[in-house]
């Protein structure tokens, strides 16, 4: 056997390779090559003459091993469904005991505006920016509130964080939306005092008056890395 080193060629077929290595594994098996070394294969890597397969002619529809998922309302068990009517129960409940264990916690970040550190005090929005540096200001003590207060809707007993607490005793929650569930846990909750976009106004009109219009701009900036 032949081989042309430089323009690594199959001396028996002319095939040619990007290197050394492809032209060594071809050689021997060329079918050109008169000393061919025949390939030996497993006798399982085939299956037998004449096997049909299970699932030859079935639709994804018809697969019985996703039959019941489908039957079931969903588009197969890659959704997150389990596969029989126990283990769904038994997901559902564990996601539930879960939620559970997280109920109530104050997400910090969760509101729907500019957010930030001020002061040691973290704010969901400039509502609440502007409402804390009228306090801080004025050396009124304010404080992220950490105390859960309890409501019950739908027949379930749940628990949920105010804002902020002013004077070591009042709780003030600052509200721009009304929600099912806000309604209940104020009806369940009456000591809380509620600060809604009408209330919140003379604070927010203070924030731009001392600090401008954009006074957001006092939240803190994140401290970078020392190299």
């Amino acid at each position: 056997m032949i081989m042309n080193k430089d323009l690594l060629k199959c001396s028996f077929c002319e095939k040619t390779f990007k290197n050394q290595g492809g032209l060594s594994c071809h050689s021997p098996y060329c079918k050109l090559n008169p000393e061919r070394v025949k390939r030996e294969t497993s006798p399982n890597s085939h299956p037998p003459k004449g096997y049909t397969p299970w699932n030859k002619g079935l639709t994804r529809k018809d697969d019985p091993r996703i039959k019941s998922a489908w039957n079931k309302g969903t588009k197969g068990i890659s959704k997150g469904r389990a596969t029989t009517e126990e283990k769904e129960t038994l997901r559902k409940l564990r996601i539930s005991e879960k939620a559970k264990l997280n109920n109530g916690g104050y997400r910090q970040g969760s509101g729907r505006g500019k957010k930030g550190w001020f002061r040691g005090i973290f704010c969901d929005s400039s509502w609440e920016l502007a409402y804390v540096l009228y306090h801080t200001d004025n050396n009124i003590p304010i404080k992220r509130c950490k105390e859960k207060r309890k409501y019950e809707i739908d027949g379930l007993s749940k628990t949920y964080l105010p804002d902020f607490v002013v004077n070591d005793s009042e709780i003030v929650e600052i509200k721009g939306y009304v929600t099912k569930s806000w309604i209940v846990k104020y009806s369940q909750n009456k000591d809380v005092k509620v600060l809604y976009e009408n209330d919140i106004v003379p604070f927010l009109d203070y924030a731009k008056e001392k600090y401008g219009e954009n006074f957001v701009d006092l939240y803190e900036k994140p401290k970078k890395d020392v190299v």
